[in-house]
């Protein structure tokens, strides 16, 4: 989780990123996501925990895309 933070941080901080710039911080988040799923199997952390943590490193990353304009929230007219 700290490696895929770091590098989110880092790409959010430079200006002059690119798209493809997230794409090795998304095969990080994937390597995150099967160690979270390891510790839980095992018994390392409890399944609630890991329920919190994989959303937490989406939503960051969803953040970066959201400021480098590389995301759009799509907004819901339907209420």
């Amino acid at each position: 989780m700290k490696k895929v933070l770091e590098a989110l941080e880092s790409l959010k901080k430079k200006s002059d990123a690119q798209p493809e710039e997230i794409l090795p911080i998304e095969k990080l988040i994937g390597e995150a996501y099967s160690v979270i799923d390891k510790a839980i199997r095992v018994g390392t952390l409890h399944r609630n925990t890991g329920g919190h943590r994989k959303p937490r490193l989406a939503r960051r990353k969803k953040v970066v895309e959201i400021h480098h304009g590389w995301y759009t929230p799509v907004s819901d007219g339907s209420v």
